[in-house]
C-alpha cells in the first residue's frame, strides 16, 4: 500500500474482536489476519481503492519451519538455535578466546534464567578506559533474527582477521547481550511464534509484559503501549516491573564510559534515535543523523538493501513511551543511542538461510558507525 494506514482502521476492516498484528513504515503496511476473514479485508480494501498482495497463506506454518531448520552440530548461522544453544555458544567463544571474550550476566529472566552476553575488549594499557558499546538484541521474544544477527556480530568480532573487525576489537570495550528477554524467546520457538512478551504471570491470569513499553522514560503516557495484561504490547504494572528489564538496566547504569548503545529490532527496515514519544530532537542530533546515515551507507554496500531514516521513533513510525533507548539517552546521557528495526518486510521470520545476509550488513553497519563517530569526536 502506497500510504500507511493505521492499525485501527486495520483492525476496523478484519472486526474488533479478531486478534490482529499490523506492522509497517511510512511507505508500507503489513498485516497478519485470519483466514476467514481475507474476503472481507480483500473486499473492503477493494471498496476503499486500495490494493494488497497476499504474501503468505500460512504465516504460522513458515515460521514453524524457519524454527525447526537443520542446525549443524557445531553454532551457525543457516538456522534459528534456541536459548540454551545460544548461550551455549557464547561460553565457547570465550573459552576460545579468553584474552578478549568474558561471559557477563546483565540480568534475570522471571522463569531464573541468566540474561547472559559477552564482553570482549582487548587486555593491556588502557583497557579500563576503552569506550564502551552496549549491544541489546532479542527484547522481543518473536524477533529471532535480531539474536541472530549479534551472535553472527560477535564471530565476526572474535575470529575474523579483517583490519576493521581487529580495529573494532582493540579500541571498545564491548558488551553484547544477543538476548534479553530469554524466556519470551524460548516461548516463542516452542509454543507461539508470535509471543513477544516475558512470561511473568498477571493476577488476571495472562502472562507477560512487553518489555520494550517497560522502562522508566514516560512509561505513565502508554504511547502505542496497553495498560490490559492480556494485551501483546502490555506496559508492565508499574516502571521495571519486568526482573529482565530491572536487572539489565542496573548492569547498564554501572557499565563505565558507556559511550554507544545500539538496540537491535525487526522488522521494519529502518534506523531510529531518540525520543520516541515525541518529535523533540535531542541536543546531538545533527551529529546522530550524520553518523546514521553514513552507518546505513556502509550497510547499503553489502547487498544493496536501503534503510528507511535516519529519524525518531515519533517520526518513522508511531509514537512509544517506556523504551530501552528512551531510558538510555535519558537517564544515562549516553551520546550515540541508536535502533534498528532489520529487513524482513515480507514475513515476521527471516528465512533461516539468509541469516547471514542480515549479519553482513549489521557488521559493516557497527564498523561504519565507529568510523564515522570518530570523526566527529566520539568513542575517543
Amino acid at each position: 500500500m502506497k500510504k500507511l494506514l493505521p492499525s485501527h482502521f486495520v483492525q476496523s476492516v478484519i472486526g474488533a474482536n479478531e486478534a490482529v498484528f499490523v506492522w509497517g513504515s511510512r511507505h508500507m503496511l503489513h498485516a497478519l489476519v485470519p483466514e476467514r476473514r481475507l474476503g472481507h479485508v480483500r473486499a473492503a480494501l477493494r471498496q476503499r481503492k486500495l490494493t494488497a498482495t497476499l504474501l503468505q497463506h500460512d504465516v504460522s506454518q513458515y515460521c514453524v519451519e524457519q524454527a525447526n531448520s537443520r542446525r549443524t552440530k557445531e553454532f551457525g548461522w543457516s538456522a534459528y538455535y534456541d536459548v540454551d544453544d545460544i548461550y551455549a555458544y557464547l561460553r565457547n567463544m570465550s573459552a576460545r578466546y579468553p584474552a578478549w571474550a568474558a561471559p557477563v550476566v546483565g540480568g534475570r529472566s522471571y522463569e531464573g534464567r541468566d540474561i547472559l552476553g559477552l564482553r570482549v575488549r582487548k587486555p593491556g594499557a588502557g583497557a579500563a578506559n576503552k569506550p564502551a558499546i552496549f549491544i541489546e538484541s532479542g527484547i522481543h521474544a518473536e524477533e529471532w533474527i535480531t539474536s541472530a544477527t549479534i551472535t553472527y556480530f560477535i564471530n565476526e568480532l572474535l575470529t575474523s582477521n579483517d583490519p576493521n573487525m581487529t580495529a573494532l576489537r582493540d579500541n571498545f570495550d564491548w558488551h553484547i547481550f544477543p538476548l534479553v528477554n530469554p524466556d519470551g524467546y524460548h516461548y516463542s520457538m516452542n509454543n507461539d511464534i508470535m509471543w513477544r512478551k516475558t512470561r511473568s504471570k498477571s493476577p488476571n491470569g495472562c502472562f507477560g509484559a512487553d518489555p520494550n513499553r517497560n522502562w522508566d522514560y514516560k512509561w505513565d503516557l502508554a504511547l502505542n503501549a496497553s495498560s490490559d495484561p492480556c494485551d501483546n504490547r502490555y506496559t508492565g504494572s508499574r516502571p521495571f516491573s519486568e526482573v529482565e528489564t530491572r536487572t539489565l538496566a542496573s548492569y547498564i547504569a554501572a557499565v563505565a564510559n558507556l559511550q554507544a548503545y545500539l538496540a537491535f529490532h525487526s522488522n521494519a527496515q529502518m534506523l531510529l534515535v531518540p525520543y520516541s514519544d515525541s518529535k523533540e530532537h535531542v541536543d546531538n542530533y545533527d551529529d546522530l543523523i550524520q553518523v546514521g546515515k553514513v552507518t546505513l551507507e556502509y550497510g547499503r554496500r553489502v547487498n544493496g538493501a536501503k534503510y528507511d531514516g535516519v529519524g525518531t521513533v515519533a517520526e518513522m513510525l508511531y509514537p512509544a513511551s517506556g523504551g530501552s533507548m528512551d531510558w538510555v539517552r535519558h537517564t544515562l546521557r549516553t551520546p550515540l543511542v541508536y535502533t534498528w528495526e532489520l529487513r524482513g518486510w515480507a514475513l515476521p521470520c527471516w528465512p533461516a538461510a539468509r541469516i547471514p545476509e542480515q549479519g553482513d550488513e549489521v557488521t559493516q553497519m557497527i564498523h561504519g558507525l565507529t568510523v564515522e563517530a570518530r570523526k566527529l569526536g566520539y568513542l575517543k
